[in-house]
């Protein structure tokens, strides 16, 4: 199902066949360093991930989405939205493929994705981030979230910068 497009990109619910690009893109060196290890290390594993974000789209309305080339119909990354226990709204999550930045995919696809948010009536949407993760906290600020200071990641200690968005 299609969520939202523009002129650049696409953004549509995840399928069973984006599993090998799933695979690249959560092993990349930058996703494992901003993001983390998600533990997708086979196609067995991202086809489960797969099966798991259909499920949050049934039972939360919305997820993780590829976000895909308008022009050559070839994914580029992730962006949607994530409803974690720890927090009081739902944060917004992105990664581009290393091979794409600095192409306005991320910023393309997370104004889709508050749009969506938007007309899913959201009241806020929240964004963390590593510290270090400068290019995320940069496009957070162009996309008008304020820094609410640091959070703590339940069961890790793992420190966190926190930041929200006033959506309606």
């Amino acid at each position: 199902m299609i969520i939202q497009t523009s002129n650049t990109i696409q953004l549509r619910q995840l399928s069973q066949e984006d599993a090998p690009f799933l695979l690249d893109l959560y092993n990349q060196p930058a996703f494992i360093q901003h993001i983390g290890d998600r533990g997708i290390h086979s196609l067995e594993d991202a086809k489960a991930f797969i099966n798991t974000t259909q499920e949050h789209y049934k039972n939360v309305g919305f997820w993780l989405y590829l976000v895909v080339d308008s022009q050559s119909g070839i994914p580029v990354g992730v962006n949607g939205l994530l409803q974690r226990d720890y927090l009081a709204f739902p944060d917004i999550g992105f990664a581009i493929s290393e091979r794409y930045w600095g192409k306005g995919y991320a910023y393309e696809s997370a104004v889709a994705v508050l749009k969506h948010a938007a007309e899913l009536k959201l009241p806020e949407v929240l964004a963390i981030t590593s510290e270090g993760n400068k290019s995320s906290i940069g496009l957070l600020s162009k996309l008008g979230f304020t820094d609410e200071g640091k959070q703590i990641i339940p069961n890790s200690n793992e420190s966190v910068k926190l930041y929200r968005k006033v959506i309606g």
